[in-house]
Order: structure tokens, then C-alpha cells, then sequence
């Protein structure tokens, strides 16, 4: 304490030292950011955190290599140079420059001087340098900018000893060493949509490319909203008047020249900027870096990152953070990561020969995932795939069914792009094993557009390598979306397709299925009779097969269709019938689905107060079920008894909460319900007098 008093003595800066004014100047076309500038206003006045408030307000912004951090800082600092008259200090620290990065004793040096401090009275030592430094700034208003700085132990030297000052530091990195400093932090993520448009307009001038606001909204996009990256996109149009925006969105379609096409020779380029970030990594960050980057979907989990790089969990949990705390991935949930755009570019352009392995080892870290999911949701479903053997003695991977269907919708745009990019890459057999495993997840959640689309691929996968099993089993999967859409044609034709090559490969089972659906297509057109032949036959080799569940399954289509047909002494029969099966086998969800049907027939006998104990014990089950569509069935039924106990607002409630549930699904159901809606709302609305209705045009 006694050095830092004589310091001051000797080396507070005299009345007319000059003031230090080192901020760069605002840059140019500078956009939007109001959230973070709040954010930087808030960190400055210490709102967040009366318990510093001894302590210099230290602000850290983070983010990837030209998200505009340093644009951001500068623009901050210069709106309030005023509030610090007794100077404004800047230092880049080159952190993550080609060149050595600046050492803290050298910034601190420069500080000293720029505050007054002569030259030949700056120490050599980093210590002593930084006693001086606390006792010059004590009782200072000081803001100072620490661009680009790569440690906490590069920026703690420069931090001042007064309260009154204010130090804005930004950083690849997160550098949580600067807490115990009291820092805050500020994520920089890419501009808005809107900004990054309006960068573009500014940059190259609003009135060329009004007429092109399409193009230049792709442009923003494939530029990856990155200020760097959007302000060579602008310089090359500005400085090209005559070509149409079109034509830079044609080059940059291209990801093969893409940030080459945003990456001037000798300017800051996105290339340099991300070459200086990968080789600050560690060797084991740096090789999950490069294949990781392989991954086709959007998000890559801890799970399919371990598989790319073949460690354990432990080991790509590691590596995925000290990426994103190097802001070369963004985090985006509890295991979840994501690449930006450009950056994963950069990662797949260096070179590695491993990663022609990455997608296949991907891939059958899906499967396996999903398949262990399935076994959740459907224990007893009969799959082509022999994956399922290798878990028959494993205890369950989810607690429950609904837990296991949340999986997998979450993970369902990833699973759909590895599923494209195994066709792409011809790996057949892991296509159709990955589109046979999203069945229960389909069955469940519908997702029919996407249901379509991964069939269609894995039909054509299995038919490329003559699986034709998988692919009778496929053209079945997809004949169920077609049912439920009530496209019976399309549907009957899938079948047909299908029990004509479960027949050439002798697939009974298959040709068991593909019969099921040819009935459930002939109910769908009210064919209630050939729907009931379909079914018998399937119920025959159902049996044969030795399938307790196809047995008790094909008895209530059997019993469902009847009851359409209005038989409902031979529908129940076929009814009671399949519930026994499911109930002696522990199959609860399909035992409840039967229960619903035989409610229906409670009801129509008049058992109201039977049909509704049915169903709240159908209810109990299926509403674990995670499926919106046996959850909507069931309120159809309850609408169904209130109707017939002539309670019209009962039944309403429960059609509407119905549709809330199944809209989002679409399909039939969706239809059929508003059906009876508008019929209940018609049949309940009051009649006007025909002299009045008369009076209307």
C-alpha cells in the first residue's frame, strides 16, 4: 500500500496533462443493436448488481469473429464519451490477430503514457506497471475499450481501481475469469433478419436496390446476417453500379466460393477471421471442429458429436463447450449446439480425410437412439430393422412413451436431413433403417408433410438396394399418411405395391399389413363390407404368424367397421374379443383405444353413465400417450354421449377442445370434427321469422 502512496505522489498525472481521447471513430452504416446497447447502458450503471458497486463496471461482448463486437463497443463508447471527461482509453489487443497478440504489459504501458505518466517512469514489470496504473486511475472517470482480447489474464492488469470508471472488453471468448472483476456479460448474435437488410440498402444505397428487396433479403441470408460478411457483400455491389443484386445471390448460392466471394485479398476477411479462432483451439476441440461440422441437421447434439469423432459423451461435452466459448458454435439448449452458417463452411473447407466417415457414423447413432425411443412408445411392433435385437435385454433408455415421442420430435428436422444426406452419400441401408424408425413417431404426431417426404426417400433407398422387405414394409408406412389424409387412392396403391413384393420375398407379416390397409382404404370410401373381408384375411395370417397383437389388432378393425356399419351386436363381439388380447399381453394403449369404440356402443344403447366411466378409464391412458390424436378421439366420444343425453354445450366444449388438439396434426380428423361443430352451431342457432328473413337482400 505504502508504494502505491509514494507512486502517487510522484505520478499523478499534473492539471495539464493532456486527456487522453483514443476511441476509434463510429463506423460506418452501423445498425440496429438497441438491445445490446441497452444492455451495455445497464451493465455501465451497475442496475444488475448493487453488491460491486466498489468495483469499475466491467463489461464483457461476446460473440463469433465479425459479428460487429468491436463496432458494437466503439459506437457505445463514443455515444458516452461524455460522461468520462478525463479520458477515453483504447487498446486491441489483438487476440486473435495472425500476429502475437499484445501482451498486457505493453497496453499497460501505452495506458500509463496516454494518462501522463513519462515514459521513463513506467515500469518494466507487469506488477509494478499495474500497482502504478491503480493509483493513477484512483478516483478517475475513465472509460476504457480492450478490443479483441483472448484472456482474462490479458485484460485484468487494465482494469482501473476507481468505481468511476467504466471498461467495455469484447472477445471470441467468454472469459469467466473476469467475474470475480464483477463482469457482465453481452451475447452478440447475428443482425436481425430486418437489419441485416437495412445494412445491405445503406451500404450499397437505398435507391439502386429498391426494386430488388427480394434478392437483396437472399443475399442477407447467405451472408449469414454477420456485419463483416454484409458490409464486402455491399463494398463489391457498390463498387460494381452496374450488376443486379441477383448476380452476387447466384455467386454466393454457391458454398463452394462463398467465403472466398467474402473474403477479399487484403482486407479483414471471414476466412482470416475464422482461421485465427480455430487455431487458438485445443488439437481435441480442433478435430471435432472439422467433423462435427459434417452434420447435415441444424442442431448437434453431445450424443451425435461423440459419434462424429468416436469419444465418449464426457470427452465431446468438453470439446463442444471450449467451442462455443470460443463463439465458433452457438449453445442452444441444455446438449444442444449450432453452427452458424459461414462458420461451418470454414470448418468443412479444412482439411481431414476422416470426415467421409462423419454422416454413417452419424447416422447409426440415430438409429440406434430412435430405435431404443421406439421400443418405449411400441415394445411389441414388429420391425424389419435387426437393430431392436441388440436392446431386448437393456432397461429402457425413457421412462415413458410421451418422453420417448419428445425425443423424437425434437430431434425430427435433424433426423430428416441425416436421412437425405445418407441417400445422397448412397448409404441405403442406414435410409430406409432411419425412415422405417420414424414410424412411431409419424403414427403419433402425423407431421405429414415431412412423413411423405422421408418415405418417398426411403422407399426409393430400400429399391436401390434391393431390399424389398424394407421396402413393402416403407410403401405400407406411407400408405398410413395417405389414409389418414383421405387419399384412399394413393394409399390402396402403396398397398397393392407392397403386398406384391411381401409375396416375391415371401413376407407374410408384410403382406398381414398391406391387407390391413386395403381394408382400412375400403372403410375409408364406406365399403364397410371389403373392409371387413380386407381384415379377415390379414386376421388369418395374423394368426398363422402366431401375433397375439396383430390378432387382437385386426379384431378391432374388424369391430370398428362393423360398428360404422351399424352392427354393433357383431362389433362388439369383435371387440370384447381384442380387448382380452391386449389385455392379456399388458398392451394398455391399444386395450384403451378398444374401450373407446366399445363406449361408443354403451352410448348407443343408452349406457351414458357406463360409456363415460369407459372413457375417463381410456382417458387415463392415452392422455400419457403424448398423441394428440388418440387424446382428440377420445373427446369425440365424450361429444358423441353428450349429444345423444341431449346436453348440446357439453358437447360443444368438448368438440372444440377436440380440434384445438388435432388442428396442429391435421389430417380427416380435423374435418370430420369441424363437420360436427358447424352441424351442432346450425342445429342450435335460432331461426328467423320468415317476414324478418325476408326483409334482408
Amino acid at each position: 500500500m505504502g508504494d502505491d502512496l509514494g507512486a502517487a505522489a510522484v505520478e499523478r498525472p499534473s492539471p495539464g496533462a493532456p486527456i487522453p481521447r483514443q476511441l476509434p471513430p463510429i463506423p460506418a452504416h452501423f445498425t440496429s443493436r438497441t438491445a445490446e446497447l441497452a444492455a451495455l447502458d445497464s451493465a455501465a450503471a451497475g442496475e444488475e448488481d448493487d453488491s460491486i458497486d466498489q468495483l469499475p463496471a466491467v463489461t464483457v461482448v461476446v460473440g463469433p469473429g465479425g459479428v460487429g463486437k468491436t463496432a458494437l463497443a466503439v459506437t457505445w463508447a463514443v455515444r458516452n464519451a461524455g460522461r468520462f471527461p478525463e479520458g477515453q482509453l483504447y487498446a486491441d489487443l489483438r487476440g486473435f490477430s495472425p500476429e502475437t497478440a499484445v501482451p498486457p504489459e505493453e497496453a499497460l504501458g501505452a495506458f500509463l503514457r496516454a494518462l501522463g505518466v513519462p515514459p521513463e517512469r513506467v515500469p518494466v514489470e507487469l506488477a509494478e506497471q499495474a500497482a502504478l496504473f491503480r493509483t493513477t486511475t484512483a478516483g478517475m472517470r475513465l472509460l476504457l475499450v480492450v478490443d479483441n482480447a483472448i484472456s482474462a489474464a490479458q485484460v485484468r492488469p487494465l482494469i482501473p481501481a476507481s468505481s468511476d470508471c467504466v471498461v467495455v472488453v469484447t472477445s471470441r471468448l467468454r472469459l469467466d475469469g473476469l467475474h470475480a472483476e464483477g463482469a457482465r456479460f453481452v451475447d452478440m448474435a447475428p443482425l436481425p433478419q430486418e437489419h441485416a437488410v437495412k445494412l445491405l440498402m445503406r451500404s450499397v444505397g437505398e435507391s439502386r436496390v429498391a426494386d430488388e428487396l427480394p434478392d437483396v433479403t437472399a443475399l442477407a441470408v447467405l451472408c449469414g446476417r454477420l456485419p463483416i460478411a454484409l458490409r464486402v457483400a455491399g463494398a463489391r455491389l457498390a463498387s460494381r453500379p452496374k450488376w443486379p443484386v441477383a448476380r452476387m445471390v447466384a455467386e454466393l448460392r454457391d458454398e463452394r466460393v462463398r467465403l472466398t466471394r467474402l473474403s477479399p485479398v487484403g482486407e479483414a476477411s471471414l476466412t482470416a477471421t475464422f482461421d485465427s479462432s480455430y487455431s487458438a483451439l485445443p488439437p481435441h476441440a480442433a478435430r471435432l471442429y472439422r467433423l462435427a461440422s459434417e452434420h447435415p441437421g441444424p442442431t448437434v447434439e453431445v450424443g451425435a458429436a461423440a459419434a462424429a469423432v468416436r469419444v465418449s459423451d464426457y470427452e465431446a461435452a468438453d470439446g463442444l463447450q471450449v467451442l462455443a466459448d470460443a463463439s465458433l458454435l452457438e449453445e442452444i439448449g441444455e446438449d444442444g449446439y449450432r453452427f452458424h452458417d459461414l462458420v461451418r463452411l470454414h470448418a468443412r473447407a479444412l482439411p481431414d480425410d476422416e470426415r467421409f466417415e462423419v454422416v454413417p457414423r452419424i447416422a447409426d447413432w440415430y438409429l440406434h437412439r430412435m430405435t431404443r425411443a421406439n421400443l418405449v412408445v411400441i415394445p411389441m411392433r414388429w420391425r424389419v430393422s435387426t437393430v431392436r435385437a441388440r436392446y431386448e435385454d437393456s432397461p429402457p433408455l425413457f421412462a415413458t412413451g410421451a418422453e420417448a415421442l419428445r425425443w423424437l420430435d425434437d430431434r425430427l428436422l435433424d433426423i430428416v436431413k441425416v436421412l437425405e444426406e445418407t441417400f445422397a452419400l448412397r448409404h441405403d441401408e442406414l435410409t430406409w433403417q432411419l425412415c422405417e424408425a420414424l414410424w412411431e413417431l409419424f403414427l403419433h404426431r402425423k407431421h405429414y408433410q415431412l412423413w411423405i417426404r422421408t418415405h418417398e426417400t426411403g422407399i426409393a433407398a430400400a429399391h436401390r438396394c434391393a431390399a424389398a422387405v424394407a421396402e413393402a414394409r416403407l410403401r405400407c408406412q406411407l400408405a398410413r399418411a395417405y389414409l389418414d389424409l383421405g387419399r384412399f387412392e394413393a394409399a390402396e396403391s402403396e398397398c397393392l405395391k407392397a403386398a406384391e413384393l411381401a409375396r416375391g420375398a415371401g413376407s407374410r407379416h408384410n403382406e398381414s399389413v398391406a391387407l390391413d390397409q386395403l381394408g382400412m382404404a375400403a372403410q375409408g370410401r364406406g365399403d364397410f363390407g371389403r373392409a371387413v373381408e380386407f381384415f379377415n384375411e390379414s386376421l388369418v395370417i395374423e394368426g398363422e404368424l402366431g401375433i397375439d397383437r396383430g390378432v387382437a389388432q385386426r379384431h378391432r378393425r374388424i369391430g370398428e367397421a362393423l360398428l360404422q356399419a351399424g352392427r354393433g351386436t357383431d362389433a362388439a363381439r369383435h371387440l370384447r374379443l381384442a380387448r382380452e388380447i391386449f389385455l392379456e399381453i399388458g398392451d394398455v394403449k391399444d386395450e384403451a383405444k378398444v374401450t373407446v369404440l366399445l363406449a361408443r356402443l354403451d352410448a348407443q344403447a343408452g349406457e351414458f353413465t357406463a360409456a363415460k366411466q369407459q372413457l375417463e378409464r381410456a382417458a387415463a391412458v392415452l392422455d400419457k400417450s403424448g398423441s394428440a390424436v388418440y387424446q382428440a378421439d377420445v373427446l369425440l366420444v365424450f361429444a358423441e354421449v353428450a349429444e345423444l343425453e341431449g346436453d348440446p354445450d357439453t358437447a360443444r366444449r368438448h368438440l372444440i377442445k377436440a380440434l384445438e388438439l388435432c388442428r396442429p396434426v391435421g389430417g380427416l380428423r380435423v374435418e370430420w370434427t369441424q363437420a360436427r361443430l358447424d352441424v351442432l352451431n346450425e342445429r342450435d342457432r335460432p331461426q328467423q321469422p320468415e317476414s324478418a328473413a325476408g326483409e334482408h337482400p
